[in-house]
């Protein structure tokens, strides 16, 4: 094979592993199609230490007993939410409001930063930042198909894999990878959302 050649055959290469890895990526909420399908979930949160426990129960609209602190040094908020599938968009999501506590910035970006990737916010939402809006969004959730329970969101972060997360729930690696989709359990994405099947739940 020629220079040209091999460079071709590299350049797809990659393309298709770039191709293989956004395929993956599960950022999107889960579709359903029963609309009248109503949830218990579970969300993960890791606070900033500007987000107090009074400011988390405001982001999420719940109360204080729907909220779990986890231990062994990991700071993880874990949020118990009603979940339902969109009629209008046949996604499972959950409802909730933020307020906008400084003018500094666009709202999209204060969402996102603050829900650090749980959020299903329009991008198209270009509107400036005012202090002491309250702003309405959907958080991403989701309804057990049977096998298990309930569903977890969950933020991947630097340090986690499926096996650590396995470990961490007391859930197998099979069960997370069959519900996200994961044919490779090496193959997960930092900043991307997933999804936990638990068999009881943990922190009701």
């Amino acid at each position: 094979m020629d220079h040209i050649g091999e460079q071709i055959l590299i350049f797809l290469s990659v393309c298709s592993l770039i191709f293989s890895s956004s395929a993956a990526n599960p950022t999107t909420p889960l579709n359903c199609t029963d609309t009248t399908r109503l949830c218990t979930s579970f969300i993960a949160f890791k606070p900033t230490a500007e987000q107090t426990l009074q400011v988390i129960q405001s982001m999420f609209d719940v109360l204080p007993q729907d909220i779990t602190i986890e231990g062994n040094g990991r700071n993880y908020i874990f949020i118990k939410k009603n979940c339902s599938c969109s009629s209008d968009l046949n996604k499972y999501l959950t409802s909730t409001t933020f307020t906008v506590r400084e003018n500094n910035g666009s709202v999209y970006d204060m969402v996102m930063r603050a829900y650090d990737g749980l959020a299903y916010f329009s991008s198209n939402v270009t509107r400036e930042a005012r202090k002491g809006a309250v702003v309405s969004l959907k958080l991403m959730c989701g309804c057990s198909s049977g096998l298990w329970n309930y569903l977890m969101s969950y933020v991947m972060r630097d340090g986690d894999s499926i096996e650590s997360l396995a470990s961490r729930f007391g859930v197998s690696m099979d069960r997370i990878e069959t519900v996200n989709g994961i044919t490779n359990p090496d193959n997960v994405t930092i900043g991307a959302l997933y999804y936990i099947p638990l068999n009881s739940g943990l922190w009701a």
